[in-house]
This record gives structure tokens, sequence and C-alpha cells, in this order.
């Protein structure tokens, strides 16, 4: 309970509405959200550090030369086979509105 209305932002009533399950997609929602949020983060340190140490050398620089990250194996064949954060929530959505 005290996930749902501290970290998700749920409220008492809708709390007790929901199934198990139905609780477990709104789970998985704001998980993957929080996740995009970590993600996009990490990558604006990554492309400053990139900018700032591309005048020290004498190659041009990647981002991915200066860190690299768990997820950026995984990142483009992410996108490409439609798994992305964005599809994943909406797929969550039609399951919900399935069950309503």
């Amino acid at each position: 309970m005290g996930l749902a209305l501290g970290c998700v932002g749920m409220s008492l009533d809708d709390f007790e509405r929901c199934t198990p399950s139905e609780f477990r997609a709104v789970f998985d929602a704001w998980q993957i959200r929080q996740e995009t949020i970590e993600r996009r983060t990490w990558e604006e340190v990554r492309f400053l550090a990139t900018a700032s140490l591309q005048p020290y050398s004498k190659k041009t620089l990647k981002p991915t030369d200066v860190v690299t990250f768990p997820w950026d194996a995984k990142s483009s064949s992410a996108v490409t086979k439609g798994t992305s954060s964005y599809e994943r929530m909406k797929e969550i959505e039609a399951r919900l509105k399935r069950k309503d």
C-alpha cells in the first residue's frame, strides 16, 4: 500500500478498487517510467561528458566511446522490435481497458 500511495501516487480509493493484476500493470508502467527517466538523465550526462572531452581528442568521439551503459546493447533492437517504453505502456493500458 505504501508503494501505491507514496511512490506511484494512487489515491486510497483507486488502490482499494484495484485487483492484484491491475495493480501489477500500474506498477509495471510506473517502473518503466522511472527507468526511462533514469536512463534519460544518464544519457544527458554522457552527452555532456562527450561534448566536454571532444576538444581534447584527436578523433571524433561518440557518446559510447566515453562510457557504455548496460542498455546500450539492447536499445537499438528494443526500438525496432516494438518494445519501447511508450509502446509497453500503451499495451498495459489496453489490457486494463479490456478488463473493465
